[in-house]
């Protein structure tokens, strides 16, 4: 099934979002630092989070001066990445 673009964000959410958001604790830490592959919809997800930081990533580096101050800011994008990464991983447990 083929979604626009405008309906994955919605459609991945929901599908995503299947759990009840919990605290990391000392009952779930293997579950937290487990490989988990992901499925389809997540790789949708991933793929589209991706996409949208590395097109923003891309308008810093051609409109923002090249100073420490935009270094920071495509930190952030990569961390940004990474946690939606992790979001989209646990389905929103964590």
């Amino acid at each position: 099934m083929e979604n626009t673009q405008e309906q994955a964000p919605t459609l991945l959410r929901d599908a995503l979002t299947q759990n009840t958001v919990r605290r990391i604790s000392t009952e779930n830490l293997d579950e937290a630092f487990t490989y988990q592959p992901w499925d389809a919809a997540q790789q949708q997800a991933g793929e589209l989070v991706r996409s949208m930081l590395k097109a923003a990533a891309q308008v810093i580096c051609d409109v923002v001066p090249d100073t420490p101050l935009r270094t920071r800011a495509l930190n952030d994008l990569i961390d940004a990445r990474m946690k939606c990464n992790a979001a989209i991983t646990f389905k929103g447990k964590f």
